[in-house]
């Protein structure tokens, strides 16, 4: 039992103690044998048949060896240890090193990833994640970009580095994503497999900005070349309109007139009821084109008026359908350019909606709500017909004409619709706006009846 426990208590020292402990305790035991046995007057008797070998000086010798043991070993012991601390201050450095490195590398705003040659990612950094979203099961870039990827690889290897100033990127979640892209061949080396560097630069943002100007410049370029044709065919349609309509008749007075100087009392009465005639002719076929031109409810009845009697009118081509009107803008009083733009929209909404919309019923609310403290003049209109697909291109030029005149009064625009779904459009156009420019496309003729497209 007293010997378990000693090893017990033994097993709980440090390994300095323990080695410490061992060898005091051969010491002492050495101690205790040469006592019992008197081992030291023995070694000395048997040394001294040998004295011709001079044996009796060992003992002196290897206590000077044991002496000269013990200070190599502590000079062993300090340098092992100056080893030790230099290894440790190295590691630290070291460790600092990487620390850094990680952070610089994690912390680039630049997609940083290390591919091998099948396009399977090793090492990437944070902002490549956010960019590229490319963690999956498999971790690999291969389908990450649209391009041929053995092709580009040999490619790579031919020329070492690649440049792309626009790739698109095929993210896993489906949302548009382009970089701006320099990939650099690293060759085999020591046992190291070949590795391709990427170096990526986020352009999304730029690319989407460049496509949406790209869009709208398409549009305002269709739009330029529709409102010229319009204003094309509205001098040939006035032209004539006045040639057949109001010259034909001007052309009887006139006749009618050169008559009257030679006719008698009974034919001057005749004529005179026929230039009465003739003069009311004139006079409605000048008021139909004025009508034409600029609607007359607008300077007369204002915008409530103006569409009011636009929609009554709408209801009589179109019995089918069930509009409702809610008209409301508080009695304020609406400048020249709001009115025509807000008029022109309704009328152009409704033309499409009865060309293409097959709808049952629509909502038409024009009212003054406040945004910011600012009064903006909001009109909704929606139809609950067929609808379309937004995300698809179109050649027309109504709702492009639509926004175009919302936003040249510094309005907004947004269009709503789906497939069976219906259609809402909706446009704000700003009441305290100190300096408004008419758009020329309010200028054209009736768009409602003429340069409305389908959407």
């Amino acid at each position: 039992m007293p010997v378990i426990t000693a090893l017990h208590k033994l097993g709980k020292l440090s390994r300095a103690s323990q080695d410490t402990l061992i060898v005091m305790t051969g010491v002492v035991l050495t101690f205790v044998c040469a006592s019992e046995f008197d081992l030291a007057e023995r070694v000395n008797a048997w040394l001294l048949t040998y004295e011709y070998a001079q044996l009796d000086e060992v003992p002196l010798t290897l206590f000077v060896f044991v002496l000269l043991s013990v200070w190599f070993s502590q000079r062993r012991m300090r340098e092992i240890h100056a080893e030790i601390q230099r290894r440790k201050h190295t590691e630290a450095q070291l460790s600092s090193s990487q620390q850094l490195y990680k952070t610089l590398f994690d912390g680039d705003l630049t997609g940083n990833v290390v591919l091998d040659i099948d396009g399977n990612i090793g090492m990437h950094n944070r902002a490549f994640d956010r960019i590229c979203r490319p963690l999956n099961d498999d971790k690999n870039a291969c389908v990450l970009f649209s391009f041929d990827w053995p092709t580009f690889v040999s490619q790579l290897q031919y020329h070492q580095e690649l440049n792309f100033n626009k790739l698109q990127i095929r993210r896993p979640d489906g949302l548009p994503c382009y970089v701006g892209a320099r990939f650099v061949y690293v060759p085999a080396a020591e046992r190291k497999p070949a590795q391709i560097h990427g170096y990526l630069v986020d352009m999304t943002e730029q690319c989407l900005v460049e496509l949406d100007l790209e869009r709208t410049l398409k549009e305002n370029r269709v739009l330029a070349r529709h409102a010229m044709q319009m204003q094309e065919q509205e001098r040939k349609y006035i032209a004539s309109e006045i040639h057949d309509e109001t010259g034909q008749y001007l052309t009887a007075i006139r006749m009618d007139a050169l008559t009257l100087q030679k006719s008698n009392p009974d034919q001057a009465h005749v004529i005179a009821v026929r230039i009465a005639s003739n003069t009311q002719h004139v006079q409605q076929s000048i008021r139909a084109l004025i009508k034409h031109l600029r609607p007359p409810a607008l300077d007369s009845l204002g915008l409530i008026g103006a569409v009011e009697r636009l929609v009554n009118d709408w209801k009589k081509l179109n019995p089918s359908v069930d509009c409702h009107l809610t008209l409301d803008t508080s009695e304020q009083t609406l400048n020249e350019d709001t009115n025509i733009v807000a008029f022109r929209v309704v009328q152009e909404a409704l033309t499409n909606i009865a060309r293409h919309a097959h709808a049952s019923e629509v909502w038409i609310d024009i009212h003054i709500i406040k945004r910011q403290d600012k009064a903006m003049l909001q009109i909704e209109i929606r139809d609950n017909g067929k609808g379309m697909d937004t995300t698809q291109a179109t050649e027309g030029v109504g709702l492009v004409g639509m926004r175009e005149r919302i936003e040249s009064l510094q309005g907004s625009f947004k269009l709503m619709s789906g497939l069976q779904a219906g259609t809402l459009i909706t446009g704000l156009l700003p009441l305290n706006t100190s300096k408004q420019v008419r758009p020329a496309a309010s200028l054209l003729s009736n768009p409602g009846v003429n340069d409305y497209a389908t959407p």
